[in-house]
């Protein structure tokens, strides 16, 4: 599944004038930032508990070859669904004459219903009973499984035993029924923590329907891992051309936790970014910590050299999520982070700096699940509500609140949403459909914008085209596996993009006189990925615009983007 970036790049800044699609805005710290989608990765399927049924007592003797007539049947010890809902099951037996085997489909029938609904272990059987020829009424026992000791079991000394406990005994407690989502859901975040694998065992416990469950917890994954790339996704007069390398440090602390760092430069020196993350798990719920700093320094080159235009941003930022629905085909998410943005921007012709702080506060809803419709489909989506307030310094203060000012100042909010689905419509081919949208209630700030282009965008407008406080994006790819050339795995994509921003969300200074507020783009184009993503990956994708010739970057038709990653 890819992974999408929104890249804010080229708005208003202090130099900006008139706020349309005609000129060039100059990048700055807030624009020449990158802020990655929150999209989680849909689970691998599989991976399901080791289930051993508990037996059910036997059935009542009977000759087979004896037939009788049932009158009613009689459903007893169901306590998860009524007998009036069970009772259609067996309607078909009723007032037919049968024989044992025929009695035997109709507890099948109650047992099968259970097991549809995810409780695996639940039995119907039929108990000792006399049955009467004629006019009797058969009586069908339910046995529900429930969960009788449940151990913890930690084979590596490299996990906490007590994280890993509290998970298990969290979310499976003596006493409770036994579905297959409430089996799932302790292993399956065991196995959403960094350096952490889990399976679970049951078996028939010390009571007649009760099952015992074993958890085993080992290590697994390296200890640490990399990744060294290189890609010419950047801005054009910050540097287009960028090398970047991070590495993490797993599981250190036996808690699922990961160190991370990033660094990233590009073909013009002064132009780096530098990140140091770190997240651990804590508490029987899986929740997340973490704790995340970013400097990006800039110089801008090309048509803004004249300007001597330098800056910096410095980030930090905490987050908290929790996982509420966790199963093999359903998962939904929860996050808050809080950001605390740091923004510098400075020109030596004509002298001037700018000032900016920005702290957000971001609640969202993420989650992934897959359907059948059209064919086996993946899909991941993500709803984002962001409150944030910006404060400038006196002299940017006083431009944004004057006659040409656009009024960024103070609170703003704004909602982003994400979708991405992939549909295999056969063994080789699958089509992706994905949606990224910002919706803005007044002038955002440039580190708060969404842009259109760029190889994560409209792919046929470069990086920092058309960037705006409002704004859709909407991609759909087909692409075909094909067949290996001296051992390289090859994927070829065909794509379209399409995408319509609106710059200024809110009142636009009279002074600017009558001016184009929002626009559409579209792209088509072509690309080829070899390799293994894990091991090393490269992209090659060409695309054509559809519309206007850009106004950040030279023309290119095409427009190539190109990415190079290798794992280590």
């Amino acid at each position: 599944m890819n992974k999408k970036s929104w890249v804010a790049v080229a708005a208003a800044t202090l130099c900006s004038t008139v706020p349309t699609f005609a000129q060039q805005i100059r990048p700055d710290a807030g624009t020449l930032l990158e802020q990655p989608s929150q999209l989680p990765a849909l689970p691998a399927p599989g991976g399901a508990p080791t289930t051993v049924v508990p037996q059910a007592p036997a059935a009542a003797p009977f000759a087979s070859s004896v037939r009788m007539t049932p009158a009613a049947f009689r459903i007893q010890g169901n306590t998860l669904f009524k007998e009036e809902e069970l009772r259609p099951l067996v309607a078909e037996f009723v007032g037919k004459e049968t024989d044992m085997e025929g009695l035997v489909k109709a507890a099948n029938a109650v047992r099968r219903y259970y097991r549809d609904r995810g409780y695996l272990l639940t039995e119907a059987y039929l108990p000792e009973q006399q049955f009467a020829a004629t006019g009797g009424t058969v009586t069908i026992q339910v046995l529900e499984a429930r969960v009788g000791k449940v151990s913890v079991k930690v084979e590596d000394e490299g996990i906490s035993q007590s994280l890993a406990s509290a998970i298990v005994n969290t979310h499976l407690k003596a006493g409770d029924y036994i579905s297959e989502k409430s089996l799932d859901k302790p292993v399956l975040l065991l196995r959403d923590l960094i350096g952490f694998e889990a399976t679970a065992a049951v078996e028939p416990g010390a009571n007649n329907g009760e099952a015992d469950i074993t958890v085993v917890v080992k290590s697994a994954g390296p200890k640490a891992d990399g990744l060294v790339g290189v890609d010419n996704s950047g801005v054009r007069s910050a540097g287009q051309t960028r090398a970047f390398a991070s590495a993490n440090l797993n599981n250190p602390t036996g808690r699922g936790d990961v160190l991370s760092v990033r660094v990233q430069e590009s073909e013009r020196s002064a132009s780096q970014l530098y990140r140091v993350g770190y997240s651990t798990a804590v508490g029987g719920y899986a929740t997340k910590l973490g704790l995340n700093a970013t400097r990006t320094e800039y110089a801008l080159g090309k048509q803004f050299a004249a300007l001597g235009a330098t800056g910096e941003a410095t980030i930090y930022g905490a987050s908290l999520t929790q996982p509420f629905i966790r199963s093999r085909v359903n998962n939904l998410l929860g996050a808050i982070t809080y950001e605390h943005k740091e923004l510098t921007d400075r020109t030596t012709t004509p002298p001037s700096t700018a000032e900016r702080k920005v702290d957000t506060v971001r609640l969202s809803a993420l989650g992934n699940f897959v359907d059948e419709a059209l064919g086996a489909s993946f899909n991941s989506y993500g709803v984002h509500y962001t409150s944030g307030h910006l404060r400038e310094d006196a002299a940017t203060l006083a431009l944004d609140q004057g006659a040409t000012g656009l009024r960024t100042a103070g609170h703003f909010s704004k909602i982003n949403l994400e979708y991405l689905r992939t549909t295999f419509v056969s063994a080789a081919g699958r089509v992706s459909l994905s949606f990224q949208g910002q919706f803005a209630n007044k002038n955002l700030t440039s580190a708060e914008k969404i842009g259109l282009g760029g190889p994560n965008g409209v792919r046929g407008y470069p990086s920092g085209e058309a960037v705006g406080d409002s704004g859709t994006i909407v991609q759909l790819e087909y692409s075909h596996q094909l067949p290996e050339t001296f051992g390289i795995p090859l994927r070829a994509s065909a794509f379209y993009d399409w995408g319509r921003v609106k710059y200024n969300e809110g009142a636009i200074p009279a002074a600017f006189g009558a001016i184009t507020n929002s626009e559409s783009l579209s792209s088509v184009g072509i690309g080829l990925t070899a390799g293994t993503f894990g091991n090393w990956l490269v992209s090659t994708q060409l695309a054509w615009r559809l519309n206007r010739a850009p106004g950040t970057d030279p023309d290119k038709h095409p427009r190539v983007w190109l990415s190079l990653q290798k794992w280590l």
